[in-house]
């Protein structure tokens, strides 16, 4: 478990299916998810039982107020020899959407990869027009580093997706 100051990462439990089902089926949430589609709640168990043989991934239940569930965030794809992984964050409950806490469990994250895991650099994807994810991750660090043009397709338009990363170096000197 990983404490900040308003929020906790923690291992993800069973009983978080039924929530994380109601979020991953609602369009707002998922216009800005990578890849989405309607889940059912038998493809949300597969998926919960296959954690325990992905050794690449790590993904944690983000909660407030001790236990109260608000998303997920992960280190996944993680290729040890090289030390790189990517990220990924969903605040599903819209309720807390806008109020930092998904820039804090970011930086809880980061600092896990950086300092836990021994990983040198740490990328993710974002759509172009997800612009409030991209302030989020351009102040904890994240730098462009590429653009994937027109390579995501929403509400009947194409989009861009950039690529952002962060190396060990660049987030140790602005945590010291």
């Amino acid at each position: 478990m990983l404490k900040g100051k308003d929020v906790i990462l923690a291992p993800l439990k069973r009983e978080y299916i039924d929530k994380f089902l109601e979020w991953l089926n609602d369009p707002e949430v998922t216009q800005h998810l990578m890849r989405f589609r309607p889940l059912t709640r038998e493809m949300e168990e597969d998926w919960f039982d296959s954690l325990k043989d992905r050794e690449g991934d790590i993904i944690f239940a983000i909660l407030i107020n001790q236990n109260q569930l608000i998303g997920n965030c992960s280190i996944m794809n993680i290729l040890w020899n090289d030390r790189v992984g990517t990220c990924g964050i969903f605040i599903g409950d819209k309720k807390e959407q806008g109020k930092g806490y998904g820039t804090e469990a970011m930086k809880l994250l980061l600092e896990y990869g950086f300092n836990t895991l021994n990983l040198n650099r740490i990328d993710l994807k974002v759509n172009d027009f997800n612009s409030r994810a991209i302030r989020c991750y351009q102040k904890i660090g994240f730098i462009e580093e590429g653009r994937m043009r027109q390579s995501c397709f929403r509400n009947g338009e194409y989009h861009d997706q950039l690529i952002m990363s962060i190396l060990h170096s660049e987030w140790k000197g602005m945590n010291p």
